[in-house]
C-alpha cells in the first residue's frame, strides 16, 4: 500500500496548530502517513512576531489571546507552555471620541451597559444618546431569521447612531478594522443576535451574562500572553515539527486534481503529490492556485485591510502629561490618524524595564489605508503629532518600530457567511479531501484561528480514514 500523504499550506498559527495536532493524532493512532507543511516564506509564524532586545519584549502583530476562548490555552498547555503564562495588568480602556478620553464604563460588555450608575455618569454619549441605548429594553426581536444584515444597520437600529458611533464601531474596528455598516452581522456579530433571540434587549442579555460571571470571576484579566512573548508558542511548535515536517520557502503556485489525490507546484516547479490538503492561508492567495478552474468566480471576494503598528519607546521622564490606564480606541468622527493606541508598560508590564515607556499605537483601517504605505519618519510624525494633542511627550522616541501588515486583516462584509459555506461546499464538490481554513474564514483572534486548525485536523484525518476504507 502507498503511504497516504497529508500536505498542509500556511505555516500561520492555523497551518501550525493544525499540523501540530494532525502530528499527534497520527502517533496516538499508530499512522504511518507522510507530513509537510510548506510555507512561502523564511520564517513561520504568520502574524505572530516578537522582537526580543534589551530587556523589551515587543509584540509587531498581536499581543495576547482572549482567556475565555480556550483554544489557544489548550495549544499552550500542550507545548508545556503553561507555566510561561502572564495575564494582562488591570486598568481603565478609553475611547477617544468628542474631542477627548472618556473611560469605557465599568460593567459594560461589548460595550453594551449591564451596570446603569456607571453608563450614566460617562461623558461618552448625550443625554439623549443614553435614553435611546435604554430603547433598547423595550425593543423586542427585531431580525429577521436567516436574512444578514450589516452590524451596524442592527446596532443602530437597537441602541442608536450615537452609541454606535462613540463607543461600539471603535471598539469592534480595533478587533477588524473594519467598517461597521459594512461588516456582517451574522458572521461578525452573533453574539449580539443570541443576545437579541434569547432575551430581545442586547442589556437584558448582557446584564444576565454580568450577573452569572461576576459571581465566579476570579480575575479581572482580559488577555493572556507568554513571558517571552507569543513567539515562544511559534518556536516550540517549530521545535515539535521539525524541519522534516516544516519546508520553507515553498510557495504552492498551482494545485491540480489527479486520478489518485492532487499534485502541487510548488517553487522551481518543484511537484508533490497529496492525498488529502488543508489550506491556511488569507483567501486571495488560496484563488491563484486553482488557477485553471473557475470555481471561485461566482462566489465574491473576501477583502482585507492593510494596517500598521508602531511601537516607540521612551525614558519615563519624557510624557508629562500621562493617563492611568491601559490604552484607547479611536472613534471614526475624530480627526485622528491612529485607530488605537496600548500602553504597553502599563497593559504588559514584564516587558519594558522600569525607567521606560513603551507606547504601541496602530494605524490603517477599512477606507483608511493610505496611511500605510507613508514611509517609517512620516507615520511616526503623525502618530506623535496625535499623542500631542491628547498627552504631553517632551522628547522624540528613543527607538521608533514601524510594521506593516498589508491585506492582513479579512473584512466579514455582509453575506460572508454564505460565501464561505459556498467555498466549503465548492471544495467538497469538485476537490475532495482538500479543506480551508484561517482568519479569512470564520474568525480573526488567535483562538479562533487554532480552532480551525483543529477543524482541519478533524476533516483529514475523516477524510483519509474514509479513502482507506474503499
Amino acid at each position: 500500500m502507498v503511504k497516504k500523504k497529508i500536505v498542509v499550506i500556511g505555516g500561520g498559527i492555523t497551518g501550525l496548530s493544525s499540523t501540530f495536532y494532525l502530528k499527534r493524532e497520527l502517533e496516538k493512532q499508530g499512522l504511518d502517513y507522510e507530513l509537510v507543511l510548506l510555507e512561502a516564506g523564511t520564517k513561520v509564524g504568520g502574524k505572530i512576531e516578537t522582537v526580543r532586545r534589551d530587556g523589551y519584549v515587543i509584540e509587531r502583530g498581536p499581543d495576547s489571546f482572549l482567556r475565555r476562548k480556550p483554544e489557544m490555552q489548550e495549544l499552550v498547555r500542550d507545548l508545556g507552555l503553561a507555566d510561561q503564562l502572564v495575564e494582562n495588568a488591570t486598568g481603565d480602556n478609553y475611547v477617544l471620541a468628542k474631542q477627548g478620553l472618556h473611560a469605557i464604563p465599568r460593567g459594560s460588555i461589548m460595550g453594551i451597559p449591564a451596570r446603569y450608575r456607571p453608563f450614566f455618569k460617562t461623558g461618552l454619549l448625550s443625554a439623549s444618546g443614553k435614553l435611546r441605548v435604554m430603547g433598547d429594553l423595550f425593543l423586542g426581536k427585531q431580525q429577521v431569521d436567516g436574512a444578514d444584515m450589516s452590524l451596524g444597520a442592527f446596532l443602530r437600529a437597537r441602541v442608536g447612531d450615537e452609541m454606535v458611533d462613540n463607543v461600539l464601531e471603535p471598539l469592534m474596528s480595533g478587533i477588524y478594522a473594519g467598517d461597521l455598516d459594512e461588516m456582517s452581522a451574522e458572521a461578525t456579530g452573533e453574539q449580539f443576535l443570541k443576545l437579541e433571540r434569547e432575551y430581545g434587549s442586547l442589556i437584558k442579555g448582557i446584564r444576565a451574562i454580568y450577573n452569572e460571571t461576576t459571581a465566579k470571576q476570579t480575575t479581572e484579566s482580559t488577555f493572556l500572553t507568554l513571558r517571552q512573548g507569543l513567539t515562544t508558542i511559534v518556536e516550540a511548535l517549530e521545535k515539535e515539527l521539525s524541519a522534516k515536517i516544516i519546508k520553507k520557502g515553498k510557495r504552492v503556485h498551482k494545485i491540480s486534481k489527479q486520478a489518485r489525490g492532487y499534485e502541487l507546484t510548488v517553487t522551481n516547479q518543484e511537484k508533490l503529490l497529496a492525498d488529502s490538503i488543508f489550506i491556511a492561508l488569507p483567501y486571495h492567495e488560496i484563488i491563484p492556485m486553482f488557477q485553471d478552474d473557475a470555481i471561485f468566480e461566482d462566489i465574491g471576494e473576501i477583502p482585507a485591510a492593510s494596517v500598521a503598528t508602531v511601537g516607540m519607546i521612551f525614558p519615563k521622564e519624557a510624557i508629562e502629561k500621562d493617563i492611568k490606564g491601559s490604552g484607547f480606541v479611536v472613534s471614526r468622527n475624530e480627526d485622528f490618524s491612529m485607530t488605537a493606541c496600548s500602553w504597553i508598560h502599563r497593559k504588559w508590564p514584564h516587558t519594558v524595564p522600569d525607567d521606560k515607556i513603551l507606547l504601541r499605537a496602530f494605524v490603517g483601517r477599512r477606507k483608511e489605508e493610505s496611511i500605510v504605505e507613508l514611509a517609517d519618519k512620516a507615520i511616526e510624525e503623525t502618530v506623535l503629532s496625535d499623542l500631542n494633542r491628547i498627552m504631553t511627550i517632551n522628547q522624540a522616541p528613543e527607538y521608533t518600530m514601524v510594521t506593516r501588515w498589508r491585506n492582513s486583516i479579512p473584512q466579514y462584509t455582509v453575506g460572508h457567511v454564505q460565501r464561505k459555506e459556498a467555498i466549503f461546499e465548492e471544495f467538497r464538490e469538485a476537490y475532495p479531501g482538500v479543506f480551508a481554513g484561517g482568519a479569512s474564514f470564520d474568525g480573526v483572534e488567535l483562538s479562533e484561528c487554532v480552532r480551525q486548525g483543529k477543524d482541519g485536523t478533524a476533516s483529514v484525518l475523516a477524510y483519509l480514514e474514509k479513502l482507506v476504507a474503499q
